[in-house]
């Protein structure tokens, strides 16, 4: 199988279980897997980015038979990594939670230092915010300020123009700005 091949290409070697082409595919989307979840775990604590990356490839590979690719699988990767995030993020606040419980329950002479990583109070109030967005500025903003994408790319990973892009960014960043302002997070 050539190294240049198509994900369409690849991805029907793939279902037919070729180790070989699915090798392919992890060695294009891996490091942008990383990256994604790396971004959207900034300033979790005790967070992962390495094993969620890890999970989005045992996941593809498990559910080979019924993902579907018509021109690349990244919308496919970027979908269940966001999910995975989220899930690594509220294991990880559990965790913190339990921590803080142990350190209040621990007798006298028993010291719990919970793990507070810095900014967890901006970080958590972004996610909040970014949470209140409504669906259509919520993808643009995860794409193009979390994901890091141009504005080109979010343009086509959601099949718009760039000009639609810029203008629900420019909504996204407004109400984000707002929501942070009107909670303290962030300066006038």
């Amino acid at each position: 199988m050539r190294p240049d091949a198509t994900d369409p290409e690849l991805w029907a070697r793939v279902r037919a279980d070729d180790q070989h082409a699915f090798s392919l595919l992890f060695r294009r989307y891996h490091e942008r897997v990383l990256r994604t979840a790396a971004a959207r775990l900034r300033g979790v604590a005790r967070a992962d980015p390495g094993g969620v990356a890890a999970d989005v490839f045992a996941i593809l590979w498990r559910r080979r038979a019924s993902v579907r690719v018509e021109t690349t699988v990244w919308p496919w990767l970027r979908g269940v990594a966001s999910r995975l995030c989220a899930n690594e993020r509220r294991r990880c606040l559990r965790q913190d939670r339990l921590v803080v419980h142990a350190a209040s329950t621990a007798s006298a002479d028993v010291h719990v230092v919970p793990d507070h990583a810095p900014g967890v109070a901006d970080r958590l109030a972004l996610v909040d915010a970014l949470a209140r967005l409504g669906p259509v500025e919520s993808q643009v903003a995860h794409l193009a300020l979390v994901d890091d994408l141009p504005e080109a790319e979010v343009a086509a990973a959601l099949r718009v123009p760039v000009g639609t892009v810029k203008s629900r960014l420019h909504r996204a960043r407004r109400e984000l700005r707002h929501h942070l302002q009107r909670h303290g997070s962030v300066g006038p």
